[in-house]
């Protein structure tokens, strides 16, 4: 299913696979990308889950909003209008990246709609150089190709966006906002936190486990920022992993 959500003043694309009477997983894509950025993860994952993806706003096929709601919150209150809409009242919540902080928000913001949560190459601090993160991503490349591991092919597709201002104005949702990782620290739904061994975020990601009090952490060798991108086999598994662990 594949439909156009009215919340608010937006309408967000919204795509829904799987078996419906499957445990629902709401996916949060990452920074400059469109709800089919997480095909690679998806063939495991629609066997298993009924998932649940969207555009947020300003971002795929999702129209833009006011310019004050592109922030973490509205993002979160965005995610809980969709799952209303679809009639899910609690969910699997998984973000990568920049998807992963409104993952972070939407578990603080909603409490009771989060039945697991799993923060993928995750920092809520504010954005690192780009320039580290390439190079992170460049060094986790050479080693897979030394292994021998498969390439990704990245298809265009995962990164268009029908408003590219609108798009590129969503980004700056992290401006001006206070890092939330204190807050998690009463957060007692169990939580993933996996990050590359080369990624730039790994220090942070090691502490937001830390902070949750029901954390399971997890380093991913060989893997960069843009987890599904580099080893999305292994991304997929240790969710798998971890859903089984809890139900």
């Amino acid at each position: 299913m594949n439909e156009l959500v009215p919340i608010g003043d937006v309408q967000l694309r919204v795509a829904v696979d799987g078996d419906e009477s499957a445990p629902p997983l709401v996916l949060l894509n990452g920074a400059g990308c469109n709800l089919e950025s997480w095909a690679p993860v998806m063939p495991r994952w629609r066997e298993r889950f009924r998932v649940i993806r969207h555009d947020w706003r300003g971002t795929g096929g999702s129209s833009g909003g006011a310019r004050p709601d592109y922030t973490f919150p509205q993002y979160s209150d965005d995610l809980a209008g969709i799952l209303d809409h679809l009639e899910v009242p609690e969910a699997i919540v998984c973000g990568l990246a920049y998807g992963a902080r409104t993952a972070a928000r939407f578990a603080l913001r909603h409490r009771g709609r989060v039945k697991l949560l799993a923060l993928y190459d995750v920092s809520l601090d504010q954005p690192v150089d780009q320039k580290l993160q390439h190079a992170g991503n460049a060094e986790a490349r050479a080693l897979r190709g030394a292994a021998g591991l498969p390439v990704v092919e990245r298809d265009p597709a995962w990164f268009a966006h029908d408003h590219q201002k609108e798009a590129m104005r969503s980004l700056t949702a992290h401006r001006d906002q206070p890092d939330p990782t204190d807050e998690l620290a009463d957060l007692d739904v169990p939580t993933l936190v996996a990050c590359g061994r080369q990624d730039v975020n790994l220090p942070e990601a090691e502490r937001i486990a830390r902070i949750l009090p029901n954390a399971r952490f997890e380093i991913m060798e060989m893997t960069g920022h843009g987890s599904i991108f580099s080893r999305p086999d292994l991304v997929a598994e240790l969710l798998i992993d971890f859903v089984d662990a809890h139900t």
